[in-house]
């Protein structure tokens, strides 16, 4: 995806809430990014914070227009997002990521890079998609409190240039999008569903407050994520009703 609209922030509480508060202001371009150098209010997808030391990482929203897509079927949305970015952390890790259900981008145990996707939605139409990504990339040493974050850095013992690193994430995400808008939905399904970080494995969970050990045997069409308890029972969970254990 060309950029063709670059705002660049020294400092900003959200990349995704100042994109927003643009977009009802103004009338922008797919593929406008606001990039910062440091957000002091980053957030995941679950609420939780997002470590970022300052001028060592991308940080950055991407507005979207897909209205190719029904919006019952946004999950796709996330699919070809983080996708694209796993896509650009593969070619830097030597085909060692996985896509954390649902968007996160990790590295073995350790979390590269997250994603918050802020759809707007009138009626049953997109009127955009805003997909706020953070991905780790030259920082060494991160806080005790964050809790299993790793770098680009830190993996392959390079230092990176962002703005070249940015081009090829952009460019990534694109291509992605692309196989949406052109109907390759079984494409998307099949490549999510291989990367997906600890499919078939049996691994433990909190499932509504209480710990199971279980399997990921898929995602739903509406992006549930599906677990299977051996001898016992499917399961299909929203992101409130699971958390993984580490």
């Amino acid at each position: 995806m060309q950029s063709c609209n670059i705002i660049r922030l020294e400092e900003t509480a959200s990349t995704n809430q100042f994109l927003i508060d643009l977009i009802e202001k103004e009338n922008l371009a797919e593929g406008t990014l606001v990039i910062a150098g440091h957000q002091t209010a980053g957030r995941g997808v679950d609420g939780s914070i997002w470590e970022s030391e300052k001028g060592k990482n991308l940080t950055f929203s991407m507005l979207i227009y897909p209205n190719y897509i029904s919006v019952d079927f946004q999950f796709y949305l996330n699919k070809a997002i983080s996708l694209g970015v796993y896509d650009l952390v593969q070619r830097q890790t030597s085909h060692r990521a996985r896509i954390k259900w649902p968007n996160d981008i990790y590295h073995e145990n350790g979390k590269i890079a997250g994603i918050l996707i802020q759809n707007g939605i009138r009626g049953n139409k997109f009127s955009y998609c805003v997909a706020g990504i953070g991905l780790n990339v030259n920082q060494g040493v991160f806080s005790d409190t964050a809790p299993n974050p790793v770098s680009l850095s830190q993996v392959t013992g390079r230092e990176y240039d962002l703005d070249t690193l940015l081009n090829e994430l952009c460019a990534c995400i694109g291509s992605r999008l692309e196989m949406l808008k052109a109907g390759q939905q079984e494409t998307l399904d099949r490549d999510y569903l291989d990367a997906l970080f600890r499919l078939n494995e049996m691994a433990p969970y909190i499932h509504k407050g209480e710990e199971i050990n279980a399997r990921i045997t898929g995602v739903s069409r509406y992006g549930h994520l599906v677990l299977e308890i051996p001898g016992k029972k499917i399961i299909e969970c929203d992101l409130k009703e699971i958390k993984f254990i580490i």
